[in-house]
């Protein structure tokens, strides 16, 4: 008699747990199958204030540095008319520019692949390389007025 009291007891409870589950579903609440897990930590999160400013950082010098490029090859071909000593000095002026040109890109390459708080370090070399740069592309730029 007590084995078909629990087995009855168990049957009912049965029956209660799964209307229970129907009656959620209909109703539209969530069930354990409804919930998805979160997302693994670090994902679909926003970037820190430091890396956002570092990739504009970066943004903002490889323009400068493609202007300059463009500005060196304008003087390039401006340098095909000169002639005498206008041409070594212009030559003189473009290799130098030529110079710190390949160095502003090194700076930028190790500002790229700089972490943490050693950026902060390598964009004053940046700004002061990309400075020079702009320099001398104006020093050059005077044998042509």
């Amino acid at each position: 008699m007590k084995t078909i009291t629990v087995i009855g007891t168990s049957l009912l409870i049965l029956c209660f747990a799964a209307a229970g589950m129907s009656f959620a579903a209909e109703k539209g609440d969530a069930t354990k199958m409804d919930v998805k897990p979160e997302a693994p930590a670090g994902l679909d999160k926003p970037k820190a204030p430091a890396e956002q400013e570092k990739q504009d950082y970066v943004k903002q010098m490889e323009n400068t540095l493609d202007d300059v490029s463009k500005k060196i090859n304008e003087l390039k071909d401006k340098a095909q008319t000169a002639t005498g000593d206008a041409r070594t000095k212009i030559d003189s002026a473009i290799a130098t520019l030529k110079t710190q040109q390949e160095a502003a890109g090194k700076k930028l390459q190790e500002l790229r692949s700089s972490t943490g708080a050693a950026w902060g370090e390598m964009k004053t070399g940046m700004s002061k390389a990309a400075d020079d740069l702009r320099k001398a592309y104006e020093e050059a730029a005077k044998h042509f007025k």
